[in-house]
């Protein structure tokens, strides 16, 4: 593997019961902080930054930034402090090709480098000048930034991410918790059987979700793979059929899941990421897509400006117990909170606390993929610590090629190999892969 141009030092990571625990802690230095740095990260909705709009505040990994867009259209992402004073960059005036600090005058380019200082001496003083910044990719409607040293590695070609607007609805929501336990919510298929129950009233519903209800005890396995872990849940349907759900763990904060293919049929699968904003909180990005490009964008908008307020967060707080109706719980609906997905998994994840406690769990065989997770995160980061990119980090184009990243829901017989099924499944047609076409 390749090594990065600035290898950290930090403290040896715990051992004992809060072995783990460590990987709440993302600020730059730490061994988790140190880890996410290595891969690019969303940071803003594209569309919250039009053309002569003003510059938007970014928390991220402990860290306050500024994304702007300057005059000419280029975009940047930088410290939000001011390197003169340390004046807050969200009141600068967007002028003169970047972005001008309304205290003394300086002004910044996208790459942090200091363009004037008008009311020094010295002409040459603003070349000495240069502000932190962070590169910017573009994909699937949002700006994604590598924050790590050296030299960005290349953007992955995720399926959910390759294709145009068409193909794929993005949205994010604010999570009043560590993202570590909302990211182990993902990867945790027995949950579906239970959380996400509601009454299957129509066609369509029963073909997406029906097949998690047909028996709440699953088959579990799972494999690493070059870029995470493969999870099968496995369901039987009768003595001779099973139903297979195929998902991933991506490394090291998303997962890649099942999509729409109940009433659109294959090709579908969602991709989550849970992007710490710091150790207290996080953003839930959801990348929603499908190869026919075909989504009901409306109907999605609708029900999830339904749950949000202001800020992409729930109307639903913790103080009210998120509104849950108790009443619905003795029909249709399991948790009581509506029929949105997204609801359920961050409130249930916040309920674990802000930053959850793995002293106090008892972890069971149903945990297989979230006990492999945190082993290969702190694989990962121990990596990092000796120099070395960790696991799923792309650097050369033909790595870039995430067929084997297979989600799949389907019917095998009780007999056959998952594995088997799985790799005949990936050297098949590639269902998630649409001509690429403008983001």
């Amino acid at each position: 593997m390749n090594a990065p141009a600035h290898p950290v030092t930090f403290k040896a990571t715990p051992r004992g019961a809060d072995r783990y625990q460590y990987l709440t802690q993302t600020d730059a230095g730490t061994p988790a902080g140190e880890l996410m740095r290595r891969y690019w990260q969303p940071v803003a909705l594209i569309d919250s930054l039009p053309q002569g709009a003003a510059p938007q505040p970014v928390r991220i990994l402990g860290e306050d930034l500024i994304l702007f867009r300057d005059d000419d259209g280029r975009v940047g992402l930088i410290d939000r402090k001011c390197a003169h004073r340390c004046t807050d960059l969200a009141l600068g005036r967007i002028e003169d090709g970047g972005i001008r600090c309304p205290y003394h005058g300086w002004l910044f380019d996208v790459e942090g480098r200091c363009l004037s200082q008008p009311a020094e001496a010295s002409a040459t003083a603003k070349d000495r000048i240069r502000m932190k910044s962070y590169p910017l990719h573009e994909a699937a409607g949002a700006f994604w930034a590598y924050m790590g040293p050296g030299e960005p590695p290349l953007f992955p070609n995720y399926p959910a991410l390759v294709g145009g607007s068409e193909h794929c609805y993005t949205t994010r929501w604010f999570g009043d918790c560590n993202w570590l336990q909302a990211s182990e919510g993902n990867i945790d298929p027995v949950h579906t059987s239970y959380l996400h129950q509601l009454e299957l009233s129509s066609d369509d519903m029963k073909a997406r979700w029906g097949v998690f209800s047909n028996q709440a005890r699953p088959e579990l396995a799972i494999e690493d793979t070059r870029f995470g872990v493969r999870l099968y849940t496995q369901r039987k349907i009768d003595d001779e059929r099973s139903s297979l759900r195929v998902t991933n763990f991506v490394m090291p904060n998303a997962c890649a899941v099942g999509g729409f293919e109940g009433y659109l049929g294959e090709g579908g699968l969602t991709m989550l990421w849970d992007v710490p904003i710091d150790d207290r909180h996080h953003w839930r990005w959801e990348f929603i897509f499908h190869r026919s490009g075909e989504l009901d964008k409306a109907a999605l908008e609708k029900q999830y400006q339904s749950e949000k307020q202001e800020g992409d967060r729930m109307w639903r707080t913790w103080e009210n117990l998120y509104s849950q109706d108790r009443e619905s719980m003795k029909g249709k609906a399991y948790l009581g909170l509506g029929e949105c997905f997204s609801v359920h998994d961050i409130a249930i994840t916040q309920s674990q606390g802000t930053i959850h406690e793995q002293t106090n769990e008892h972890l069971s065989s149903s945990d297989i993929a979230i006990v492999r997770a945190r082993r290969m995160l702190d694989e990962a980061a121990q990596a990092v610590a000796q120099g070395s990119d960790p696991r799923g980090v792309v650097r050369s184009e033909k790595d870039n090629n995430f067929r084997d990243m297979v989600v799949a829901t389907g019917e095998i017989r009780c007999s056959e190999s998952k594995e088997v099924w799985c790799a005949a499944y990936a050297a098949s047609d590639d269902l998630f892969r649409p001509q690429r076409s403008a983001t």
